[in-house]
């Protein structure tokens, strides 16, 4: 087997390991896994780490941090997952949206695109646990 052979397969299998610990794939992640999969083992290790590691925070907290970050950063994907993931984590509407809130006093006009992708992830939530 050829060097080139084995980077594909280790590359696959980090691939692979992504999508199933983060539950989705993003292009940006499998891009650059390809082209630097030592990098992005080493990127994906740390985001599980802050993640998932039994730290003072617990993960719906972190979670909302997430929220807070890309919803003021006007990165919708990423908010809808962090939505989702927060909610599964126990956190209630109403903790998510006092979490905005708290955030929106540096930038008010940012939940003008938070508010209405909440309500839809919260919607969807609901009618997934019927």
């Amino acid at each position: 087997m050829n060097k080139e052979h084995i980077m594909k397969d280790k590359t696959k299998a980090l691939i692979k390991k992504m999508e199933k610990e983060r539950g989705f794939a993003q292009p940006w992640r499998n891009y650059l896994a390809e082209r630097d999969p030592e990098f992005m083992q080493l990127y994906h290790k740390t985001a599980m780490h802050v993640f998932h590691k039994k730290g003072v925070l617990p993960l719906k907290f972190k979670e909302m941090i997430s929220i807070c970050l890309d919803a003021f950063t006007f990165y919708e994907r990423g908010f809808r997952i962090h939505v989702r993931n927060a909610l599964k984590a126990g956190a209630t509407e109403q903790e998510i949206v006092e979490a905005l809130e708290v955030c929106t006093l540096m930038g008010i006009h940012n939940m003008s695109i938070s508010l209405p992708a909440l309500g839809e992830e919260v919607e969807k939530f609901k009618k997934d646990k019927r």
